[in-house]
């Protein structure tokens, strides 16, 4: 970790790692500018009887909690007041009604697109919150990337003083969305897989990194 540099909360370097370690603005550049990042989400992206095992090779963020140098147990968990929306498109019915109708690939295909549209539509939004154009319940939104597979979207979101809990969380920005999710992503241990840069719809560097001024500005500008 460079001088001065803040994490946001942990990431692992594939499934198996269980020893988290902080993660900062430049080592999650790093991550997602990382040419084995994607190689790797290519493969999964392949759609065949490797793609999960593939898939577990992926750093991972654990943006629910840190864990100060513990093993990756809830037991082990510090909430970092994030939480992330797992939206799995190949699990809702429009999916199985296409690939029962017109085949797995091109119900993947649908998927895909419908995934790539969603993620640049909820950016639209949240740049229209962070501009005082768009009212309403806040979405508070710092992250959003297409999933490994690139039929899902991952969105991170500041949890809610509403909210007790990263289930009534993601319940609610999953309302604002309009979208469909997976409940089961509310334990404080889950990880989030890392894809390639070009996946990433949205990124708030100063809401994620806040206490980093120097990395945030930096970061910024290069966003420019």
């Amino acid at each position: 970790m460079k001088q001065n540099e803040i994490a946001c909360c942990d990431f692992v370097t594939s499934a198996r790692d269980n020893q988290p370690k902080p993660l900062t603005g430049s080592l999650l550049k790093e991550l997602i500018e990382s040419q084995a990042v994607y190689v790797l989400t290519e493969r999964v992206r392949l759609h065949n009887e490797k793609s999960e095992a593939v898939k577990l090779q992926l750093p991972a963020v654990t943006w629910q909690s840190e864990f100060n140098g513990k093993m990756r147990k809830d037991i082990n968990a510090s909430p970092t007041g994030f939480f992330c929306l797992d939206v799995d498109i190949h699990h809702e019915p429009e999916f199985h009604a296409i690939c029962e109708g017109r085949g797995r690939m091109v119900a993947l295909a649908w998927a895909e697109q419908e995934a790539e549209e969603r993620a640049q539509r909820w950016a639209k939004m949240q740049q229209e919150e962070d501009s005082g154009m768009r009212k309403g319940e806040p979405l508070q939104i710092v992250a959003i990337h297409i999933s490994p597979s690139g039929t899902g979207v991952h969105v991170v979101a500041m949890c809610d003083e509403t909210c007790a809990t990263i289930a009534a969380n993601q319940k609610r920005l999953a309302r604002l969305l309009n979208t469909s999710y997976d409940e089961v992503c509310k334990d404080w241990a889950r990880i989030f897989f890392i894809v390639p840069r070009r996946d990433w719809t949205y990124i708030d560097w100063r809401a994620l990194f806040y206490d980093d001024i120097e990395q945030n500005e930096e970061e910024e500008n290069e966003e420019e």
